[in-house]
């Protein structure tokens, strides 16, 4: 493939002024602007009742798998107001932008989680409307400059001590530009982003029926996904790959199964050796993918270029490993999204209480003195504290999905479209919403995750014959250490 190909690969870019250096893009007139999208990113585009409708990315209805993309962006036309298209999006899976023009006014949702990146900048009163800035500048050339959030993020402690660093959705490293956070809508008239769910209240419901639920959404996802994609999952030794291998029992042969090595890990590494052992057990198509191969200079090249926050050091290197390894018409699996309903912010299992912005921030606290993320902390957290917005979903999940999934995730995934497309089983509001809906007893560590042993126990529990995370050599000693110095009376559990 072409490196030229490579730039910008999957990305798209609304504006209101043409871009000839964008000319080899496919393109399309929308109302007053100009829309151009990477030839490898999916496009659905219709009009009807005088209302166009565009889906950028892919989208499925696991519960109907032959609808297309077109059947989908049909039936959200057909909606009156945000509120039916939000009912629509509810049941969806995928990755994707979803545009509606109507007499030139421009509204934008995306996909559950914000999976697809989406940023937007007002220029001399015009929207634009992006992947990543970087794209903004290939409109006005240099219109889009490092400034003090530039400045204060990579200038950071934070980002020097982490090599998979971050910021919160719904924000951006400079000035003017924002991002459209998860479960929220945006107009171009106001700018204002909108939130639309949650929208009932939050119940906690039977765990047995939550389960059948929960299971049976997550087996239709994965067999509607092979029946439109070229799917391949990558298998570690972790909870989240290895409830998605459960989900693949009827459709394993339509797919391929991989592993990554890279960082350190070598064949006495948990991730390494767990899924070499499942495959000889399920009789599953897997391979290990070495990415810890040398980069060349020019995939240096093309992956920084293609996204202001590359992290080309870490993440790039395993690309490119991908790149060599994985055919090019792959749609790569991630377990991604699936943290949220694990309750990842608090693995006891009880919700901390949660006074203010700052008790947000203990959970990155290299985070503190990084003025625009405290601002995007304390505005998120004024916006979900109150119980009529947040219905009663817990803060720390709803922190979790929306600004760390939102931004985190995203981010991987944009960087990660140099190499393949991405499918997200989770990354489906309704799915996600069953499992907030369940007791966290059922589904945090102290109870070993139950929701996901008994799905993978219902579903292929074949794949529980390895173990899941096991402790390391060094870890089983220390946690046999602590035993005997705690049956000694010397320290006391943790909880």
């Amino acid at each position: 493939m072409s490196l030229k190909k490579l730039k910008f690969r999957r990305q798209f870019l609304l504006t209101p002024k043409l871009c000839s250096k964008l000319n080899y893009w496919n393109y399309k007139k929308i109302g007053s602007k100009h829309l151009y999208v990477h030839p490898d990113c999916q496009e659905t585009i219709t009009t009807t009742n005088n209302k166009t409708g565009i889906l950028l990315g892919h989208v499925l209805d696991p519960r109907n798998s032959d609808l297309t993309a077109n059947n989908i962006l049909e039936s959200i036309l057909k909606q009156s107001d945000e509120k039916g298209v939000a009912e629509v999006l509810y049941r969806l899976t995928g990755r994707f932008v979803l545009i509606i023009e109507e007499q030139n006014e421009f509204t934008f949702f995306n996909d559950a989680c914000g999976l697809k990146t989406f940023f937007y900048t007002e220029i001399e009163k015009e929207v634009y409307i992006a992947s990543q800035p970087f794209l903004f500048n290939e409109v006005i050339p240099g219109i889009i400059n490092k400034g003090n959030r530039y400045d204060s993020f990579f200038n950071s402690e934070y980002l020097k001590t982490n090599t998979e660093s971050w910021y919160p959705s719904g924000t951006s490293l400079y000035d003017g530009v924002e991002q459209l956070a998860p479960n929220h809508y945006l107009k171009t008239s106001t700018l204002k982003q909108v939130r639309y769910w949650p929208t009932e209240k939050h119940e906690i419901n039977d765990f047995e029926t939550s389960l059948e639920k929960f299971s049976d959404l997550l087996q239709k996802t994965l067999i509607a996904g092979s029946k439109k994609y070229n799917l391949a999952l990558g298998v570690t030794g972790g909870f989240d790959s290895r409830i998605i291998l459960s989900a693949c029992k009827e459709v394993k042969n339509d797919m391929m199964f991989y592993t990554l090595k890279y960082r350190t890990l070598d064949e006495n590494n948990s991730d390494i050796w767990i899924p070499i052992n499942l495959k000889k057990k399920l009789n599953i198509n897997h391979e290990v993918m070495d990415c810890q191969i040398p980069i060349s200079e020019e995939f240096k090249e093309i992956y920084v270029g293609n996204s202001d926050m590359a992290h080309l050091n870490d993440w790039g290197y395993i690309a490119y490993g991908i790149s060599k390894n994985l055919p090019d018409d792959t749609m790569a699996i991630k377990g991604s999204c699936s943290e949220t309903g694990r309750c990842y912010f608090y693995k006891s299992g009880i919700h901390p209480k949660i006074n203010s912005y700052e008790d947000i921030l203990k959970y990155n606290p290299s985070w503190k003195g990084i003025p625009f993320i405290e601002e995007r902390i304390s505005e998120w957290y004024d916006e979900v504290k109150d119980h009529n917005t947040n219905k009663g979903y817990n803060i720390l999940d709803l922190f979790h999905w929306e600004v760390s999934t939102g931004s985190w995730q995203t981010q991987n995934q944009l960087e990660w479209d140099i190499v393949h497309d991405t499918f997200t089983p989770f990354n489906n509001r309704e799915l996600l919403d069953i499992m907030l809906r369940i007791d966290p007893k059922y589904r945090s560590k102290p109870g070993n995750y139950l929701l996901y042993q008994e799905t993978m126990e219902k579903l292929w529990p074949e794949v529980l014959t390895e173990p899941i995370n096991p402790l390391s050599p060094k870890e089983q000693i220390k946690v046999k250490t602590k035993t005997i110095l705690v049956k000694l009376g010397f320290e006391k559990y943790n909880h």
